[in-house]
């Protein structure tokens, strides 16, 4: 009986998108913990311009959520999508790009001239996946699949739960999500981890990025307890009512799978080649 040698090597391509490790897909069982490199995302701190004393922490998330994506996926997104990034990590920051994205706007070549999030006039989750819509469209067009959970988004119209937050990480998406009716008013947070000890869902944590204090990774436990079945937070920052996600095409999930398949298929092979 002859047996046919085969390089298992190649298969590592099947964990590899263009350049970075494909984050491997834990089963979906408690507890559970799932969590990305904090080091990968932008430390971009917030502001408070002019047009908006408040400051513009929504524009904040969705920059150091890009510097994350830039880092987790650097064949797909290199230096796209944050072009006036500066320093190295773990304390890359981008504050044109943010001011461009939250109040001034920006036109790439031919391109249509965009508004920035905050001078919309529409719905406040609309405008937000919209808004980081034009600015992959214009600076990494065809590299992301996008996906958002609030009432009245075409995605998924309604409040996102605990398994949506994790299923997000889980597949190494970035995420932002807003939260109001705490001390901190209307905010918005970056995703950065997910736990949960129980099945009912109410041992839970996560951990997050603040605009306010953005080099810290901080934690806080969370429960389907808010108002409407939305996510309490217990840092004062009050209920989770919308959250917004971005993945490159394919996303790292479907290729895992699809390493998964090729794998199985190979063995069958060697199965039936020894």
């Amino acid at each position: 009986m002859s047996i046919r040698k085969f390089n298992l090597s190649s298969l590592t391509l099947a964990f590899v998108l263009w350049g970075a490790a494909v984050p491997l897909v834990q089963a979906d069982v408690l507890p559970f913990d799932y969590s990305e490199d904090f080091d990968n995302f932008g430390k971009t701190p917030n502001a408070c311009p002019a047009s908006n004393p408040k400051g513009i922490c929504a524009a904040v998330a969705a920059i150091n959520s890009f510097i994350f994506l830039e880092n987790q996926y650097p064949g797909i997104y290199d230096n796209k999508l944050t072009p006036n990034i500066q320093g190295a990590k773990p304390n890359q920051t981008d504050p044109t790009d943010r001011d461009n994205f939250g109040v001034n706007g920006w036109q790439v070549g031919t391109n249509p001239p965009r508004q920035g999030y905050y001078p919309r006039p529409g719905t406040v989750g609309g405008d937000y996946i919209q808004t980081k819509k034009d600015w992959f469209n214009d600076y990494a067009p065809g590299t992301t699949i996008f996906d958002s959970y609030f009432i009245g988004s075409t995605d998924n119209n309604r409040q996102p739960t605990i398994q949506d937050l994790a299923k997000e990480i889980k597949d190494g998406e970035d995420v932002e999500f807003f939260i109001n009716g705490g001390t901190a008013g209307n905010h918005a947070l970056t995703l950065t981890g997910v736990s949960c000890m129980d099945f009912n869902y109410t041992d839970c944590s996560i951990t997050y990025q603040d605009p306010n204090n953005p080099t810290v990774n901080q934690s806080a436990s969370i429960a389907p307890t808010g108002p409407g079945g939305s996510l309490a937070v217990d840092s004062g920052f009050g209920n989770v009512y919308a959250a917004f996600s971005e993945s490159p095409v394919p996303e790292p999930a479907s290729l895992l799978l699809l390493g998964t398949v090729i794998i199985g298929l190979i063995a069958n092979r060697l199965r039936k080649t020894t």
